[in-house]
């Protein structure tokens, strides 16, 4: 992990960021023969277009100064809201938000691309266990649903 962490007191990054991954195999066409698939890197790079909306001017005078810790490409540790949940990543900018954008008095909404070698993911078996007893305590309400109230063509 990165030796910088993004500061707590800056705001996260705003709901709606898009998050682009390429896929990490090369399949050939499957019109020209057998199908296959083969792996041509363990990396999977992802990147995020982000977007940071700072309240105040003091919020927006820190968000700047933490840009100037991190001008020159270095990684900084970001923990980012995915559908696994808040995860922890190492990220760089690869588009700094430079230019704010002015929305109102005292709220500017910096934008930018953030940069991360994988996407994390938190371990599976833990996830699968919990959603397996989810699943199971509310079976019940799934039978009455689709056996009792399902409507009858």
């Amino acid at each position: 992990m990165a030796i910088i962490d993004y500061p707590s007191t800056l705001p996260a990054p705003d709901i709606g960021k898009s998050r682009e991954q390429r896929q990490n195999f090369r399949s050939t066409d499957p019109f020209s023969g057998p199908a296959y698939s083969e792996l041509y890197t363990e990396d999977s790079p992802v990147t995020w277009g982000v977007s940071f909306t700072c309240t105040n001017v003091l919020q927006a005078r820190q968000f700047q100064a933490f840009l100037r810790q991190v001008i020159n490409g270095q990684s900084f540790n970001m923990d980012i809201l995915t559908e696994e949940g808040f995860i922890a990543h190492e990220v760089k900018f690869l588009e700094m938000p430079l230019a704010p954008e002015q929305i109102d008095i005292g709220v500017w909404r910096y934008s930018g691309v953030i940069y991360a070698m994988q996407l994390n993911q938190p371990d599976a078996e833990i996830d699968n266990d919990d959603l397996l007893t989810m699943y199971l305590q509310d079976s019940a309400i799934i039978d009455v649903a689709v056996n009792e109230y399902w409507p009858s063509l």
